[in-house]
C-alpha cells in the first residue's frame, strides 16, 4: 500500500537546498533577522514576479488583508462584500480592520464568488469588492473589475491560494489596487512559517502598510500612525527569494498533476469534477472533487494510505465567531451544498504520475469503476 500524504513539501526544499542553507548560514552568522537587504531583496524580487511597482512583505496573509483594508482609509462601517465559502480569515481580517463584511454566495461549478450575488449586495456603503481566487482558480474579474468601475469600488484581490493564475492572459493579482498574498508553507509559494506580502501599484498604499506593519513608523523614531508588528521575519524572506524563482514551474508541474486526476477520474461515480472558467489558467493549489458519498470516499482513501482535506466543511457564516453578520443557515443554499460534499485531494509540485495513479485507482474502486487512467498507467508500465 502506498503511502499519499496531502501535501509533501520536502522536495521543494531538496531543489533550493544550497542557495536556502548558506543564505539563512550567512543571516544567522551576522545575527540579522529583522529587516535589512534579505527582506529588501525579497520584496523587490516579489513586485518583479507580480508585475507590479511596490511589494511589502508582512507576517501573514491575514496581515495583508486587514493592514491594505486600514491603509485604504475606508469610512466608518464601510462594507466589504466577499464570498462565505472561503477560509475564515478572509472575513477575520474584515472585521479586525473594523470594517463589515458583506458575505455572497457562489456559482456552484466554479466554487468562486457568484458576480450577480455581488453585484446584487452592492449597497450606500459598499467600498470594496475582495474576490477569493479559491483553489488556485481565478475569480471572476471581468465582471468584478467591471463592476468596480461602475460604481466606484476598490478592488483588492485575495491571492492566497492562487499566486501565478492568470486570466485572459493577465495575471491575478493585477486587476485591482492591491493584492493580498499569504505565503503559508503549503500555498504555492510557501514559506518555513507564517509570512505573507501585499503588492500594488500606488505607492501611498505601500507606504500605509509599510508603516502600519511597523509600529506605523517609516523612521525608526517616527510613528506617524498607531501600528502593529506585522513586519516579515528575515528569515522567511530568505526562505522565500530562494524559491520564488520555481514557482512557475512547480505550477506548471500543479497543473500536470492537475490533468491526470481529471484524465483519470472522468466519469468516475458520481464525482463532479472542477470546472475551469473560459480564459482562467488555474495553479491548482487545491483538487477539489465533489461526492455525495464525501465522509465514505475520505474514509476509504485514509484506509489505503490517501489524506485527502476538506476545504471548507463550512461556510463562514456557520461559524459561531460570525453568527453576528445575522445570515443563518439557509442564507447561501449553493455554498452550503458545497461544504457538504467537497473533497480535497492530494496535489503538490511533486506528485508523482504513479501516486495520481493510485489516487484514482483507489478512488475508482471505491466506487466500484476502472479509470482511464489507471489502464493508461499499466500500459506505460509495460512499455
Amino acid at each position: 500500500m502506498l503511502k499519499i500524504p496531502f501535501v509533501d513539501l520536502h522536495p521543494q526544499y531538496l531543489e533550493v537546498k544550497q542557495r536556502l542553507d548558506e543564505s539563512l548560514a550567512r543571516l544567522i552568522g551576522a545575527s540579522s533577522f529583522i529587516g535589512g537587504a534579505a527582506v529588501r531583496e525579497f520584496e523587490a524580487a516579489l513586485a518583479g514576479e507580480e508585475a507590479r511597482r511596490f511589494a511589502v512583505g508582512v507576517k501573514s496573509g491575514t496581515a495583508a488583508l486587514q493592514l491594505v483594508f486600514e491603509g485604504l482609509d475606508l469610512p466608518p462601517g464601510a462594507e466589504i462584500i466577499t464570498t462565505t465559502h472561503t477560509a475564515v480569515p478572509t472575513v477575520e481580517a474584515i472585521v479586525r480592520a473594523g470594517f463589515k463584511p458583506v458575505l455572497c454566495d457562489i456559482d456552484p461549478a466554479t466554487y468562486q464568488i457568484s458576480a450577480g450575488a455581488a453585484a446584487a449586495a452592492v449597497t450606500s456603503r459598499t467600498a470594496v469588492l475582495l474576490p477569493v481566487h479559491l483553489y488556485g482558480v481565478p475569480a471572476p474579474l471581468r465582471e468584478l473589475s467591471a463592476l468596480a468601475g461602475r460604481k466606484g469600488l476598490t478592488l483588492v484581490e485575495d491571492v492566497a491560494q492562487a499566486q501565478g493564475a492568470a486570466l485572459d492572459g493577465k495575471r491575478v493579482g493585477t486587476w485591482g489596487a492591491a493584492a493580498c498574498f499569504s505565503f503559508f508553507p503549503s500555498k504555492c509559494l510557501g514559506g518555513f512559517g507564517d509570512s505573507g506580502a501585499v503588492t500594488t501599484d500606488r505607492e501611498p498604499l505601500a507606504s500605509k502598510v509599510r508603516a502600519l506593519s511597523n509600529h506605523g513608523r517609516l523612521e525608526k523614531f517616527t510613528h506617524e500612525v498607531v501600528g502593529v508588528n506585522e513586519r516579515i521575519d528575515t528569515l522567511q524572506a530568505a526562505v522565500l527569494s530562494a524559491k520564488l524563482p520555481r514557482l512557475a514551474d512547480w505550477n506548471a508541474m500543479r497543473r500536470r498533476a492537475a490533468r491526470w486526476y481529471v484524465e483519470g477520474l472522468a466519469g468516475v461515480g458520481d464525482l463532479v469534477l472542477p470546472e475551469v472558467p473560459g480564459g482562467a489558467e488555474p495553479v491548482w493549489h487545491l483538487f477539489v472533487v465533489r461526492t455525495g458519498k464525501r465522509d465514505e470516499l475520505a474514509r476509504h482513501l485514509a484506509a489505503r494510505g490517501v489524506q485527502t482535506g476538506m476545504h471548507y466543511p463550512a461556510p463562514v457564516h456557520l461559524h459561531p465567531a460570525y453568527a453576528s453578520l445575522g445570515y443563518g443557515k439557509g442564507a447561501f443554499p449553493q455554498a452550503e451544498a458545497a461544504a457538504a460534499s467537497i473533497l480535497s485531494l492530494p496535489i503538490y509540485p511533486h506528485l508523482t504520475e504513479g501516486e495520481a495513479a493510485y489516487v484514482v485507482e483507489q478512488t475508482a474502486a471505491f466506487f466500484g469503476k476502472g479509470s482511464r487512467a489507471t489502464a493508461a498507467a499499466s500500459r506505460r508500465s509495460a512499455d
